[in-house]
Parts: structure tokens; sequence; C-alpha cells
């Protein structure tokens, strides 16, 4: 993980630093060479090296994709319910970012599954170092006569949002910008600086997912959108609505069946 960052983090640095350092851990050029083979990127010839992944992938994506599951080798997976539910939302967050950004007519590149997948790595950062006071706010967030959301809840346990969380663990660990602000600003992506399409596709996936009922904490887990992105939606499509979001609601299941393959690429 950190010899990973100290070579990304470079700004001089390049395929020829991280390729090495790639395949000197087995697991993790397993798991890169999963995604790359898998259906999710579409490639008809087997990539069976991690150069040819770079060449075939790029750099940047070889990159993001090393970064992210770095970082979620750091934490504990396994464990109880609230923390399986946790990893299956992250993980459809990501696939319907991707999914998003098709849908604006974006170029689909891995930042956006990235960007979903470590969306609420700040929750999970809550959840897994303190783990008394995380289980003392689901206990209370769980009795039916207190309403109250999970994120009003998580301010006044912590003082901070998963958020605000995960961004800074993401900028600690020097990850991309637009990433980081993706991650940062998920509950409110007009405020992100270096992509807010890509912050907006977070948002929305997360949304829809929520809805979809794939949340490890119900309706009590539920914002708004942001209406503050409507602008930038209706410039990438003119035709953004409730329809269109409603139609990539009813194909989100089927694509996340589709990808299932790629859970045992990033399962921590």
């Amino acid at each position: 993980m950190h010899q990973i960052l100290e070579v990304t983090s470079g700004k001089k640095s390049s395929a020829s630093d991280l390729t090495p350092l790639i395949e000197s851990d087995p697991a993790l050029t397993a798991r890169i060479l999963s995604v790359a083979n898998s259906s999710y990127l579409g490639f008809t010839k087997k990539v069976s090296t991690i150069s040819h992944a770079v060449v075939v992938l790029g750099f940047q994506e070889i990159q993001n994709l090393a970064l992210s599951m770095s970082v979620i080798q750091l934490f504990n997976r396994r464990g109880s319910d609230f923390t399986e539910k946790l990893w299956r939302h992250s993980f459809s967050v990501a696939v319907g970012s991707r999914m998003l950004a098709s849908y604006l007519n974006l170029k689909t590149d891995g930042k956006y599954f990235v960007g979903g997948l470590l969306h609420d790595v700040g929750k999970i950062f809550l959840c897994q170092y303190l783990p008394e006071k995380f289980s003392e706010m689901l206990t209370l967030l769980d009795r039916q006569d207190f309403r109250i959301t999970y994120h009003a809840l998580e301010e006044r346990f912590f003082g901070i949002a998963h958020a605000e969380v995960g961004g800074r663990l993401l900028e600690s660990w020097m990850f991309p910008r637009d990433i980081i602000d993706a991650v940062a600003w998920h509950h409110e992506p007009h405020r992100a600086l270096s992509d807010p399409a890509l912050a907006a596709c977070v948002h929305l996936a997360d949304i829809l997912c929520t809805i979809r009922g794939m949340s490890p904490l119900g309706d009590r887990y539920f914002l708004p959108m942001d209406k503050k992105i409507l602008p930038l939606m209706y410039d990438l499509k003119e035709n953004f609505g409730t329809e269109g979001l409603i139609a990539l609601m009813g194909q989100l299941d089927l694509e996340i069946d589709r990808q299932n393959a790629l859970l045992s690429a990033f399962r921590w």
C-alpha cells in the first residue's frame, strides 16, 4: 500500500515505475488482471500481464485500480450484517456510477467505478475504528420512536460527516483530486470543483441504489437529490429527467448481476 502510494503520488511516475511494484504482489496482480479480463471492460483479447493491462487500460486506470484495491485491503470487510450490506451498497454504487456516466454521454473510464466504490470509505472507517460508538449510533437509529436521519445522527455522534472523513482519507493517501472530491462531496456534488460530473454520477447512483433498497440503512439513509447539479445535467444531456433515471434504475439490478464476477477482485 505505502509503496504504491509513494510511486503514484510522484508527478513523474510512469507505468515503468508502477508495473514491477504490482507484479511483486501476486494477489494484487490477480485482482487487476481479473478486472482487465472481465465483461465489464469488454476487451475481446485476453490480458495476461500487468504490462499488457497498462497498454490496454492506460496508466491512470491501472493506478486507480491499484490504489482502490490497496485501500480496501486496509479494512476488514468480514463481520457484521451491516458491513456486508455496506460492501454490497458500495459495489452497487460503483456499477451505477459507470452506468450514469454512459447515460450522460461521458467517457466511461475507471474513475466512475472507483469513485462509487470508495464513496462510503469514511463510513467504513468510522464503523471499523470506532466500533462501539458506531454500534451505539446504529442501535439508537433502529429505535422506532427515534425520528432522525442517519446523517444528522452521524454528525451528532462524531462531529463530522462520513463524506468528509472519506475525502480526508483519500487526500492523505494521495488519490487523484477528482476522486477525492467525488467522495468528499457525494451528497453535495455541486461543491466538487475538479470534476462535478463525476461527483454527480456517484451522487445519483447512491440515490438510485438507496431507492432500490441497496443500502444498509434503509430509508433512514435517504437524502434528496442535490438540485444544484441540474444545470450541469441538462448541459450533458438535454432530455435529462425522471423517466431516464427510472429506466436506469430498472437496468441497475441486471448490470450488478452481470458484474458479479468483479466482486472477488474488490472484496476486502
